[in-house]
């Protein structure tokens, strides 16, 4: 898979978990995203609980996916040279 595309792919699942992670942690706290949206949004997410915990562990997932990729598009990466 092209490293770019991993990259993005990664960004886009760290957005989605932490939005999600974020959002069960203001539920805790009656505040947040699942407060504020009508039940016909959060229902899903209200009825599985679960799902705070696999969003955590994609979140952590795909931050040390980022950090691998990261490293591999930075020595891909042209040095530029002094003249």
């Amino acid at each position: 898979m092209n490293t770019k595309l991993l990259d993005m792919t990664l960004t886009g699942v760290t957005v989605l978990s932490v939005t999600v992670v974020i959002a069960y942690f203001g539920l805790h706290h009656d505040t947040g995203l699942f407060t504020v949206l009508p039940e016909s949004i959060t229902g899903f997410f209200l009825q599985n609980r679960f799902l705070q915990w696999v969003a955590l562990v994609a979140l952590i997932g795909a931050l040390a996916g980022k950090t691998v990729t990261g490293r591999v598009l930075t020595r891909r990466r042209p040095q530029q040279t002094r003249s």
